[in-house]
């Protein structure tokens, strides 16, 4: 079994992927991606593989959601297994020295950012990523104000506070990739 999902290793998909292998056979392995598009785009070059996809995907990149992905590639996609499970625990991660007005985030949590937002002063530019994994990497690397991130992949700087935690718990859903009927 190969299952292809989002990466790098400290994705919350990839950790779901890992988990599930485990539980389903004993010779299987991942193929992680920068993004679900890079899947998603090119299905035909993994026929016979599996894609695993958390109910809450959304693109950073198109104007797809999850359930685009469901209806929209029906004739390639076959859903064979659906499961839930705890996250790692989200953070909101403010920086109080922060040398820009910028939160990063993935699409998907976007709105915990947001009523966040509302409930504060603070009015940032808001920009997206792949992943909370590269969200993280792209707040520190600009020195940004917010990000929301996993809990795990934190290290906290004096001037950095969590302001938020969240318990989420995400479904996850897996596909068996089929060849595109003409």
């Amino acid at each position: 079994m190969i299952i292809h999902t989002l990466g790098p290793a400290e994705t919350d998909s990839c950790e779901a992927a890992s988990d599930y292998l485990r539980h389903q056979c004993d010779d299987g392995r991942l193929v992680l991606h920068d993004s679900f598009e890079s899947v998603i785009n090119h299905l035909d070059a993994f026929v016979g593989d599996f894609l695993l996809i958390p109910a809450a995907f959304k693109s950073s990149r198109r104007n797809i959601d999850w359930a685009d992905v469901h209806y929209g590639c029906l004739e390639q996609l076959k859903l064979v297994d659906c499961f839930h499970g705890q996250l790692d625990p989200l953070v909101l991660v403010r920086r109080k020295d922060a040398a820009h007005a910028i939160a990063y985030t993935h699409p998907a949590t976007v709105a915990l950012l947001k009523k966040y937002l509302q409930n504060s002063d603070r009015s940032v530019e808001i920009r997206y990523t792949n992943s909370k994994y590269l969200a993280y990497q792209n707040y520190r690397l600009n020195h940004a104000q917010l990000v929301v991130t996993n809990k795990k992949i934190i290290s906290l700087g004096e001037q950095e506070t969590i302001e938020k935690t969240y318990a989420v718990d995400m479904v996850w859903c897996v596909y068996k990739i089929l060849k595109q009927s003409r």
